[in-house]
């Protein structure tokens, strides 16, 4: 177990950060809806549907004429008091109560807080009808079914659509079968009696009944929602996307329509569709968004958040999902992005955006380049070069270019109005051509916490180990948990663990490009890197430099090179219409451009584009 527990497995290092994350994220994001019941004089059978913030019954109930409330919690046995509803009759074991706390027997309280997914009796002393509005996070959850036995439970019904009994009960084999019919099944009627229900009876939203199940059963509606992990879709910062699955468990062909209730705009909440048989694309959700599921059949609905549309930090929201059959599902979807507005609409939506007040865009750009800190992989396609012998000279070559960007979801062209930037351009205006094929160019970039962009020839990824010490008590704590570290000096090598383990080693991981070179591992590049900006940097390859293509050790007449210089510049695109949830955060495209002086008198000029992918977050290298 030791060896386990200190494995320098990357696997399970990551799953505990995830974890953590999730963690994070459940704790501060809380996407609420709000749910109203009606209490008569009387007793009143109640399902709880959300969470309130505070579960407090004493803040829950404050100001409401409660008499008592009760819960069942001894599904082990059936209850024999179908037909009366009376404390006394409750008193029995099995059920929990709570009185306000200014009557005399409130000592006796067994119950504290209330409790989502759960039903209760709740005996109402006003005089009149009362409407109790509860705001607070839904919960996916199917009950848990005591086989055998009674089961004092409420359902997911839609209030404008309410089914039948029978149409709700009847694709569950341990609630109807042909021969026996349905079930039985109790619900309190005005005069607080348990009345069995008719097949035919329509079902009421929020309202708790006695079911017998018959057998095993984790039945909740005729609609099955599945979503991993949790009780709703989570997009913690390493999440991008999220699969819901949904099962048709009726006879009936449904169209199930997803109703995003926070409804904001631009909604940052999407979904993956295929606009053409060959092709994906991430569509934001509409209002609503409608899917057909025929009888029988199981559908996996891909979600993803778009980060670039997100107007705060944390995105919070529930999702309704209803069937046209009588079901009504409440989903809570949280998410969330770097601490920084960076991928706010305001600060990358478009670049016009950023030429409003110089002063903020300069502040805003910096933030966002502080927001892509880590480790970005990925290729450059070149696809057009300038013909060095045909004089054609443009002096706005890039004026209005047009530019189609791959990306693994949608094509998107791009047309750039291209203004230079500090960087001298000296002979940077040669017309290129397409060329008959593409050429792969592997990147590597670091941003560290001050927006310094390096590229990088090769980096490799190692694990520093958690700091522990031990507190007064003698428990051991982490005061610095572990973490991925970034080393372009191999000499640091030692100083650190590896990754995974091969062949019994620990050892970590070498990423490299063979698209560069120059004297150090780092190449800083001047400029912002942000959406609709720039980085440039120049690639000097003197003559005497060891690596000079043109300088060989052998030949008498190579015995120096060429001075050779590679300016190399990087364009951040804005977002895309249909871009994939991930863009601007974890996922970047852009233009690449090059020019080559030192081979011919005429400078060499290259075009491209390319797409980053941010592995690491690391914000500093070599510690």
């Amino acid at each position: 177990m030791k060896n386990l527990i200190h494995s320098t497995n990357l696997g399970a290092r990551l799953f505990s950060a995830v974890l953590i994350i999730f963690a994070s994220l459940v704790a501060r994001a809380t996407p609420v809806t709000t749910q109203n019941i009606v209490l008569r004089p009387g007793w009143n059978a109640v399902a709880i549907r959300v969470l309130p913030a505070n579960t407090d019954l004493n803040s829950v109930f404050n100001g409401v004429a409660i008499d008592s409330l009760w819960a069942y919690e001894n599904n082990l046995i059936s209850p024999d008091f179908i037909q009366d509803v009376s404390e006394q009759t409750l008193a029995k074991s099995g059920w929990v109560s709570w009185v306000p706390t200014n009557r005399v027997d409130a000592f006796q309280n067994d119950l504290s807080d209330i409790q989502v997914n759960r039903s209760y009796l709740i005996k109402y002393s006003g005089t009149n009808a009362f409407t109790l509005t509860l705001t607070g996070r839904p919960s996916l959850r199917s009950p848990k079914w005591t086989p055998n036995a009674y089961n004092f439970l409420g359902f997911p019904v839609d209030p404008g659509l309410p089914p039948t009994f029978l149409n709700f009960f009847q694709p569950s084999s341990a609630h109807y079968t042909a021969s026996t019919g349905l079930q039985p099944i109790y619900r309190l009627n005005a005069s607080g009696a348990w009345q069995r229900v008719a097949p035919s009876d329509l079902m009421a939203a929020g309202e708790a009944l006695w079911v017998f199940c018959k057998g095993a059963s984790d039945y909740l509606a005729p609609l099955k929602a599945s979503v991993l992990p949790g009780d709703g879709m989570t997009f913690s910062a390493a999440t991008e996307k999220v699969d819901l699955e949904l099962s048709n468990l009726t006879t009936s062909s449904a169209n199930v329509s997803f109703r995003d209730l926070g409804a904001p705009a631009p909604n940052p909440l999407s979904y993956q569709s295929r606009e053409v048989a060959t092709l994906l694309a991430w569509t934001a959700l509409p209002e609503p968004y409608v899917s057909p599921l025929e009888a029988g059949a199981t559908n996996t609905h891909r979600f993803g958040l778009r980060r670039v549309d997100m107007a705060a930090d944390l995105f919070e929201t529930v999702l309704e999902i209803t069937d046209g059959l009588g079901t009504r599902l409440l989903l809570p979807v949280t998410g969330e992005r770097p601490a920084s507005p960076a991928f706010s609409a305001s600060s990358s939506s478009s670049s016009s955006a950023r030429t409003q007040k110089k002063g903020a865009t300069v502040q805003s750009s910096l933030t966002e380049v502080v927001s892509h800190a880590g480790l970005w992989v990925g290729d450059a396609i070149l696809n057009a070069v300038s013909e060095a012998h045909s004089g054609g000279l443009s002096t706005n070559f890039l004026q209005g270019f047009t530019i189609s960007v791959e990306t693994n979801f949608v094509t998107m062209a791009v047309t750039t109005n291209y203004v230079p930037n500090s960087v001298s351009r000296t002979n940077v205006s040669m017309a290129t051509t397409p060329t008959g094929g593409d050429f792969h160019l592997r990147l590597l970039l670091h941003v560290d916490s001050t927006g310094q962009t390096r590229l990088l020839k090769e980096v490799i990824q190692m694990w520093k180990e958690a700091v522990t010490s031990n507190d007064a008590s003698g428990v051991t704590t982490v005061t610095q948990p572990g973490r991925i570290v970034l080393l372009t000096d191999d000499s640091l090598v030692g100083q650190f663990s590896g990754l995974a383990t091969r062949d019994g080693t620990s050892v970590g991981r070498r990423i490299s490009t063979a698209g560069f070179d120059f004297p150090d591992n780092e190449l800083p590049l001047a400029g912002n890197f942000a959406l609709g900006s720039s980085v440039i940097g120049t690639n000097s390859i003197l003559a005497d430099f060891a690596r000079n293509p043109f300088k060989h050790k052998y030949h008498p007449d190579h015995t120096t090179g060429f001075n050779i210089q590679r300016v190399i510049e990087l364009q951040l695109v804005p977002p895309p219409t249909n871009a994939p949830p991930g863009y601007g955060s974890s996922v970047l495209n852009g233009i690449y451009r090059e020019t080559v002086s030192g081979l011919h008198r005429t400078n060499i000029v290259v075009n491209g584009t390319f797409q980053l992918t941010r592995i690491a977050t690391a914000a500093v290298l070599n510690q």
